[in-house]
């Protein structure tokens, strides 16, 4: 079935030998910025776990990151432990089952590159037999100017996506490329730009949708919840949230709520909102 598969990336450490060439390498960092590192991490994972994706990680890149970390584990307390719980929720290290072909050639901008993370979602790609689609979460590894990258793999050219490792990139990306895509459903029940709906329900107050469905359509690419039943978003046009209910899989209806309704908005979901705004 048809998914996301995002690939995480991080930079090395200096004196790692090993790691690609295009990588950034960084001096000794202060335990607040690999604990912000790894912060930024949980928060994405937290963002994306309603999403149908599957998370891949390099175990051999996260240890070039965490290289000053291993060896000197009683100045970075906690830190292992901390990276180790964000990787499970993020994904998988795709070493274990790993798609790329030794009997491969993989380029990346006419260099030759081997048994790294460009190679194997170039080779996931090229195999997908579906819609599925790709992005490289890019944590500072790496220079990159565009949104997408090309690799090849033998004479066969990939575009490969690419996307900073902030929650505002990502939804954007997941905006146009979130499969299946969402679809919204306008309930007779809600109305349409604030007419139409029903007076009442069974003597229970009835939100009402304020804009149009193409309108609502549009925000609910953008809406987030703590499960995939209930999303919200902040409609800037109305000033008000919206809330979409999922019917069946993958279909919503929606509707505004009132600064009465507006309270069942988690706090940080709110917050997250607010940073997508």
């Amino acid at each position: 079935m048809e998914h996301s598969e995002l690939f995480l990336l991080l930079p090395k450490y200096e004196e790692v030998v090993g790691q690609p060439d295009y990588i950034k390498s960084k001096n000794i960092m202060t335990e607040d910025e690999i604990l912000k590192v790894i912060k930024n991490i949980d928060e994405i994972c937290c963002f994306i776990a309603n999403e149908n994706y599957k998370g891949y990680y390099d175990a051999d890149n996260v240890y070039a990151f965490l290289y000053p970390v291993r060896i000197a584990e009683d100045c970075y307390p906690n830190i292992m432990t901390r990276m180790r719980i964000v990787l499970s929720k993020w994904g998988e290290n795709w070493r274990i089952q790993k798609a790329q072909k030794d009997t491969e050639d993989y380029m990346y901008y006419c260099l030759p590159i081997k048994d790294d993370t460009l190679c194997e979602m170039t080779e996931r790609k090229y195999v997908s037999v579906d819609a599925s689609t790709f992005l490289l979460v890019n944590f500072n590894a790496f220079t990159c100017s565009t949104e997408i990258i090309r690799t090849k793999r033998n004479q066969n050219e990939i575009e490969l996506d690419v996307r900073s490792f902030d929650i505002k990139s990502l939804s954007k990306w997941y905006e146009v490329n979130r499969k299946p895509q969402r679809i919204f459903n306008l309930n007779p029940k809600h109305g349409e730009n604030g007419k139409g709906a029903h007076p009442s329900n069974n003597g229970h107050k009835v939100s009402i949708l304020m804009c149009c469905k193409e309108e609502a359509k549009r925000l609910l690419d953008k809406a987030i919840g703590d499960d995939s039943k209930t999303l919200y978003y902040f409609d800037k046009q109305c000033s008000q949230y919206i809330e979409f209910k999922r019917e069946s899989e993958n279909i919503y209806h929606g509707f505004h709520l009132d600064a009465e309704d507006e309270r069942r908005v988690p706090r940080y979901i709110k917050t997250i909102i607010d940073k997508l705004c």
